[in-house]
């Protein structure tokens, strides 16, 4: 095995460090891996400007727990109160003051929306005046969330938590629910920037999908990337990330390019960019955009069974691919920080899923 930095952390705990050294890649990066205790699959999903880790993992009876890894390594391992395992803990994000948010299901399969607070303390996100979550949510560095509830007659809508507990009630424009489409084709909630607009898309009546962005003012704007192919269901412009300019990232098929899968970044202008991932993808995974602009995620590559998670970098219009020197099964980034040090999974040889953070 190539030397690398190993981590295997307990609960509050800081283990033993199992190797030397981390493992350089050939473009200068720098990889740790980390599992919590008793991992059998590892699966970080957020990372904060100061480095702290969130996300998931299970077990060997495949009990889904949440995880929290600290600027010094430590992991602590943490379940919802109550919460039906499996599923279990599933966390989403970290927020610049540690707080993480997520998601679990109670004993009747009913989903809600956790709050963990900096000191570990647990609550559910209470939902006022009848209104009940709607399946679907996101959050920012500062706090808020966003996402999709039932008013108290089962109708759809949006809401906007701001940090201070307050929430924003809003109707979806009527061509974002095109009738008779059933719930799973409502609009999707994909991104929430610190400033409070929210990124997703939606579908038309041929199920194409349309990207839109909705402004802490309510202003609704709606987006497509130019030669994105729409005549199939399920494609079209597909939203990922927004960061705290307002810069979009999102996938597309191009069908100048033989329709391959492409990313498109959006200005504040209104403007396109994009580019070609390392590999080409079957659709899309991830990417997220730091504040410096710089874009990192990965895609999917089908062409063989299983699918392969391949990872990208974006720094200074120059695309570079990202490889754990571990992994056998592709490398998939989830997070990026201010800094530019990212966070994700690889899988190994032996087919066992672990976590890593990256410096370059």
């Amino acid at each position: 095995m190539k030397p690398r930095t190993m981590l295997r952390t307990g609960a509050g705990v800081l283990f033993a460090l199992l190797a030397i050294a981390t493992q350089p890649s050939a473009w200068g990066q720098t990889y740790t891996t980390f599992d919590p205790p008793g991992s059998q699959g590892t699966s970080p999903v957020s990372i904060n400007a100061a480095g702290q880790i969130t996300g998931s993992f299970f077990d060997v009876n495949f009990a889904t727990h949440g995880f929290l890894r600290d600027t010094d390594g430590t992991i602590t391992t943490f379940d919802v109160p109550g919460a039906s395992n499996p599923p279990g803990t599933s966390p989403g994000f970290i927020t610049s003051q540690g707080l993480i948010v997520g998601t679990y299901y109670d004993s009747n399969f009913g989903q809600h929306i956790f709050l963990r607070a900096k000191d570990g303390t647990i609550t559910t996100l209470q939902f006022p005046g009848g209104t009940s979550y709607g399946g679907e949510f996101v959050a920012n560095s500062a706090g808020a969330i966003a996402g999709l509830s039932f008013d108290a007659n089962g109708n759809l809508q949006g809401f906007l938590r701001a940090p201070s507990g307050k929430f924003t009630f809003f109707e979806f424009p009527p061509a974002f629910i095109p009738p008779p489409m059933p719930f799973s084709f409502a609009p999707n909630v994909t991104a929430l920037s610190p400033g409070g607009t929210i990124l997703g898309s939606y579908f038309d009546e041929n199920l194409a999908l349309h990207g839109f962005l909705r402004t802490i003012d309510g202003t609704f704007t709606t987006f497509d990337i130019p030669n994105a192919l729409a005549e199939f269901p399920f494609q079209g412009t597909i939203p990922a990330s927004i960061n705290d300019s307002g810069t979009v990232t999102g996938f597309y098929f191009d069908t100048t390019k033989n329709s391959d899968l492409r990313v498109f970044i959006r200005a504040t202008n209104g403007s396109f960019t994009t580019f070609d991932t390392p590999q080409l993808g079957s659709f899309g995974g991830s990417a997220p955009i730091n504040s410096s602009g710089v874009v990192a995620g990965n895609v999917q590559n089908c062409s063989n069974f299983p699918c392969t998670p391949i990872s990208f970098l974006r720094a200074n219009g120059k695309v570079s691919p990202v490889n754990d020197p571990e992994a056998v099964q592709g490398t998939a980034v989830t997070g990026i920080t201010p800094a530019g040090e990212m966070i994700g999974n690889y899988v190994d040889g032996n087919g066992g899923q672990h976590g890593f953070v990256v410096k370059h």
